[in-house]
């Protein structure tokens, strides 16, 4: 059952990458994928989830931390590989895209002792909502895209709206996919902890 988990964990780890990098992939091929004229799952990560998922059950708080930020770095810097453009792996706004990433790992800490139906959406919907202001604000801020006003501020979290639906039904999917075996399990919490943990 504790490899059942891990593996699903390690291929959700794997996929989340994947698809992050899949665009710049097919590009070479002469693929090109418009976020605002190709039909593509922009966002539709299991990141976020697996965030949420390792605050509440990982028993080593750090790797809450160091799993997800590890799959994002290792995206940027595959984003960089396939490009040769470093701007668009490192950009100014990113710290508060990592940031945000740890902040929704202390958020599944609130769940440690409370991973019920109504807890994990809850949180889930929060989380994907902070991940939602925080990074399309640090677009606005850091950005060339729009201007330094109000009015751009309105248009930079319009323009990011189908990204944050697809966020919102990635948190819905993907918690449900990890969250529910431990539901189901029903073990005592620190029994609970230990089979999913990753030591």
């Amino acid at each position: 059952m504790v490899r059942t988990r891990l593996g699903l964990f390690a291929a959700l780890l794997v996929y989340s990458v994947v698809m992050r990098l899949l665009p710049y992939m097919l590009s070479h091929f002469g693929m090109t994928i418009d976020p605002e004229t190709t039909i593509y799952p922009w966002n539709f990560s299991p990141l976020l989830a697996m965030c949420l998922f390792g605050g509440a059950c990982f028993v080593q708080k750090r790797w809450a931390f160091a799993i997800p930020l590890g799959a994002y770095l290792i995206g940027d810097l595959g984003i960089w590989a396939l490009t040769g453009r470093f701007d668009w792996a490192f950009y100014p706004s990113q710290p508060l895209v990592y940031g945000s990433i740890a902040m929704i790992a202390v958020l599944g800490f609130l769940l440690r002792k409370r991973r019920t139906v109504g807890w994990i959406a809850g949180t889930g919907l929060l989380a994907a909502t902070l991940f939602f202001l925080i990074t399309n604000f640090g677009v606005w801020a850091f950005g060339a895209t729009y201007p330094k006003d109000i009015t751009g501020l309105l248009a930079c979290y319009t323009a990011g709206i189908p990204f944050f639906q697809r966020s919102l039904a990635s948190m819905l999917v993907f918690s449900g996919v990890l969250f529910a075996p431990v539901m189901l399990t029903r073990p005592a919490p620190a029994t609970a902890e230990q089979a999913i943990a990753t030591k």
